[in-house]
């Protein structure tokens, strides 16, 4: 009695052991049973009427039949059958094979947009595309009259027309934000000419706490880059960026911008207004072209034009790393005078011209690495060094404006890290650019400021209406609203 138990209790043991070793097992199997029993239940217990093909042929021969024919009628014309291949890897269809999709008699125009590529000429673009060579050196000719075909650039966009046989007819190209340049004709014969695009301004209102700096500031608020390197730009002549910024001073700004008629385009404008707040002291500067000047600058209130001979600061958003005067080198090792300013900023930083002037070199230059020289006058020059690359169109001989980006921060040359060394020189001489006295620009008087003096008030008036506009808004939505331009 003893042994059967004992025998009954290890079969228990192992069955159970078996369970929970393989159990997983067991539940794939039954659910495979399951599973193919189903199967068959449905196969065998299904009705098998076979539903019939249609195919297109017996589709078309039904229609054919169905349709009622008149003694003498045409016979009715049979669709034409087009295969075009999609496989991933084949070439795009060309124009011939687009042209094969078109009914014969239905005249359609065939719409194409290209881009320009890199290393691509217009001429190769267009051929490209499917034109034929000498429509295409035809429709450039009348191009080049209205733009400088040269300087075209990649990913320059470019709509064209064709006629069913194939002929250029039509190429548009818009020239900037409000000019389209249309070019017109057919073999050969083609001719230009710039259309005016219709676009409306309005402007818009920004205000905002600096924290840390204020590009960072004014990003937050939602302005544009382009925007927010202006408004640097025209305070560059007042405000030391690397040692008069601090926590919880402010700014305001108020600035045009361009839309298309369409809404699809838009392009920032010129800054109207702009105000900085630095430990208390407001420094507010107004867009204005005086009667005998033929471009606008930015004054004080006091109709004192903020610009200078040279700007305090050529970069935005650095940090004062090394001082003019004596110190150690960080590569050689030993004293050495430092003859002007390193900035440090992260690489790829915009380097803005401080003063108006000529570039008399932009090239590497030894321990300076990409190194740019300019004469601003017969005073003064200064110096841009260890660049990570130059900006666009900087060379020997340009003439530049003051503010223009000329180049961008890097690590070229004999150094430790990426940083801008900037030196100025005053009849030849190097000075300390922080204790350099720079003369001031024009200051308006009489007549002059009293025509300043309406266009302040103008744009007071503006800037008023804009701010009460979002106030109105506010109230009007209540909480949930949003500031609209």
């Amino acid at each position: 009695m003893t042994d059967r138990h004992y025998k009954e209790f290890n079969i228990k043991d192992y069955i159970l052991h078996i369970y929970r070793d393989y159990r997983r097992y067991v539940y794939a199997g039954a659910f495979f049973i399951f599973g193919l029993s189903l199967g068959l239940s449905n196969l065998l217990f299904t009705g098998g009427d076979d539903v019939p093909e249609t195919t297109s042929e017996a589709v078309f021969e039904e229609m054919a039949t169905a349709a009622p024919t008149e003694p003498g009628a045409p016979a009715p014309k049979a669709p034409r059958e087009t295969t075009i291949s999609n496989t991933p890897g084949d070439a795009p269809i060309t124009l011939a094979e687009s042209l094969e999709l078109i009914e014969e008699g239905e005249g359609e125009v065939v719409l194409k947009e290209i881009r320009i590529k890199r290393g691509q000429g217009l001429m190769d673009a267009l051929v490209d595309s499917g034109a034929d060579r000498s429509d295409a050196f035809n429709a450039i000719e009348s191009l080049s009259d209205h733009f400088n075909v040269r300087r075209i650039q990649v990913g320059q966009k470019i709509d064209l027309s064709y006629t069913p046989d194939g002929t250029l007819e039509r190429l548009e190209m818009q020239k900037d934000f409000d000019h389209l340049i249309v070019v017109e004709g057919d073999a050969g014969n083609y001719e230009g000419a710039t259309v005016e695009l219709p676009s409306q301004i309005i402007t818009r209102h920004a205000s905002g706490i600096i924290d840390d700096s204020l590009f960072l500031a004014a990003q937050r608020q939602g302005l544009p880059q382009i925007v927010i390197v202006d408004l640097i730009r025209i305070f560059s002549y007042d405000v030391d960026f690397q040692r008069e910024i601090r926590k919880g001073d402010q700014f305001e700004i108020f600035y045009e911008r361009k839309i298309s008629e369409d809404g699809r385009r838009v392009q920032e404008g010129n800054i109207l207004f702009a105000k900085l707040t630095l430990s208390g002291k407001e420094i507010g500067l107004y867009r204005h072209t005086p009667s005998d000047k033929d471009f606008a600058d930015y004054f004080h209130e006091d109709g004192q034009s903020s610009k200078r001979a040279l700007m305090k600061t050529p970069i935005e958003g650095a940090r004062l790393s090394s001082y003019y005067g004596n110190r150690k080198h960080p590569v050689l090792g030993y004293n050495r005078m430092h003859k002007g300013l390193d900035f440090s900023a992260p690489t790829g930083t915009p380097i803005m011209a401080a003063g108006d002037g000529v570039v008399e070199r932009a090239s590497w230059y030894g321990s300076f690495g990409n190194y740019v020289r300019i004469r601003h006058n017969g005073t003064y020059k200064t110096i841009y060094a260890h660049m990570s690359k130059y900006g666009r169109g900087i060379k020997k001989g340009v003439r530049v404006q003051q503010g223009q980006i000329i180049g961008y921060v890097g690590a070229t040359g004999r150094v430790t890290g990426r940083h801008l060394h900037y030196e100025v020189y005053m009849n030849g001489s190097q000075v300390n650019p922080l204790a350099l006295k720079i003369p001031s620009g024009i200051k308006l008087k009489d007549q002059a400021y009293q025509e300043f003096e309406v266009v302040m008030e103008n744009t007071n008036q503006l800037i008023d209406q804009t701010k009460s506009h979002i106030l109105l808004t506010r109230d009007i939505t209540g909480d949930e609203a949003s500031v609209s331009p």
